[in-house]
């Protein structure tokens, strides 16, 4: 396949995501013209660490530790599985991690649709999340609904 950026490919189907990776379920079409596996890798690019601009702090082991991996994708379907390293995210920054895989990317012009299906959250991040202060009860009783 030809990779979104000649220096960094984020394709690789052999990949096993880890425990620790963050996997994200994204349905999408391409616009006219782009192939499907272009779009996948530049979801993914766009969604962590490509950037159209070169970084000077940005070593080569760096993004081979930062960069998400493509393992999965489905054409007919129109579905891509992409993993996620926890390293790539700040501890405890539920916000960040959800703007970068949520965020921007919904905008992105080689694409015609995107959806997130689903995320994955490994039990490391969903454990420095604790939820609602009031819950849903709570909710229903602050707003006067029952």
């Amino acid at each position: 396949m030809k990779t979104y950026d000649d220096s960094l490919s984020y394709y690789d189907p052999d990949y096993q995501p880890k425990d620790s990776d963050i996997i994200c379920l994204y349905k999408y079409e391409t616009q006219e013209g782009v192939e499907f596996g272009i779009g996948a890798e530049q979801l993914a690019a766009e969604s962590s660490i490509g950037t159209w601009t070169k970084i000077a702090t940005m070593s080569d082991e760096i993004a081979e530790k930062l960069k998400p991996h493509v393992f999965h994708l489905d054409e007919k379907g129109g579905y891509a599985k992409i993993a996620y390293p926890i390293e790539l995210f700040e501890p405890g920054n539920m916000s960040g991690i959800l703007s970068s895989i949520c965020g921007n990317i919904l905008g992105m012009k080689v694409l015609k649709s995107l959806r997130v299906c689903d995320i994955k959250f490994p039990k490391d991040v969903v454990s420095l999340m604790p939820g609602p202060a009031h819950g849903i009860d709570g909710i229903r009783e602050i707003n006067g609904i029952q």
